[in-house]
Parts: C-alpha cells; structure tokens; sequence
C-alpha cells in the first residue's frame, strides 16, 4: 500500500539528518566513545553508521529505479558495513558529519527522482525481506531508518551520561 512519496520520503530523511546532525555536535567530547552497554554501539560507532549508509542505499534506490522488480540491497551481517564502521569510528566528528550530509543529499535526490508513477510501481527484491515497495523500502533503509537512528541517539547519550 503506497502511503508516501519520493518527496514527502526526501523530506523525511532530510528532517531527521540535520535534527541527528544538530544533537551529536551538542554532545560533550567525552561522551562520544563511551560505551553505552555490552553490544552497544557507541555514539561515534553510530555516527560512523550513519555516514556510510546514506550513500550505499542512494545508490542502491537509484539502481532500482532503472531495474525495477531486481534484487537490491543488502543485510546486517555485511561485512562492509561492520567493516566501514570499525575503520571510521575514530574518524573526526566533522567529517563523519560531512560524510552524513553528502550521503543524504544524494539519498533525497535519489528518492525524489521517482515519479508519483513510479513510487507507485516500482518494487525491489531484498534477499532477506523479499519484494518490496516504495514506501516500505524507504521506512526501512532511509528516512525510518534516519528517525530510528535519533531515537538510538537519544538513548545512547542518557546511557553514556549515566
């Protein structure tokens, strides 16, 4: 059931980005890498998260509107995702912001690039999750995903201030 747009989608993860962005550069120095709980990650783990996949699913949405109905995606268990955030965890604050931003802002192109038509239309096939449409694709790895991370941020910093 179609419920959204590439628009209204855009919007979504745009809202969510700068709100992410505009709390973790609020958040003291000496919280950033203090483990929340065992299995947790830590905000900077997080912001590291955050700043790859914007662009891994841009251009992931972006495919799949030339190839509708194919396989797309990928599943929690990647090793690039894990690996991507081991390697940049550490990376400066701002430069994951950057990394954010400009991920984002090719997530929003790639979401409004679609028609009303082709919001509609358009389906995907994730190896774990099997077709799916639209809307449902963008709840899960885009704009859903951006709100979920505030919420993850939000907890995180009342666990790490403790």
């Amino acid at each position: 059931m179609v419920e959204s747009s590439g628009e209204q989608e855009a919007q979504r993860l745009e809202r969510a980005v700068q709100t992410y962005v505009e709390r973790v550069e609020r958040i003291p120095q000496q919280l950033l890498t203090r483990t929340p709980s065992p299995g947790e990650w830590t905000i900077m783990e997080l912001t590291a998260h955050a700043a790859e996949i914007y662009s891994y699913w841009a251009k992931q949405f972006a495919e799949i509107r030339t190839r509708p109905g194919t396989p797309f995606g990928r599943t929690a268990s990647d090793p690039d995702r894990a690996r991507f955030i081991e390697e940049h965890k550490g990376d400066p604050l701002p430069s994951l912001i950057e990394r954010m931003r400009t991920g984002s802002a090719d997530a929003a192109r790639a979401l409004r690039g679609y028609s009303p038509d082709e919001w509609q239309t358009v389906t995907g096939i994730h190896a774990a999750r099997g077709e799916m449409h639209m809307d449902a694709m963008s709840n899960l790895f885009l704009a859903g995903h951006a709100e979920e991370h505030l919420t993850q941020l939000d907890g995180t910093l009342r666990e790490v201030q403790g």
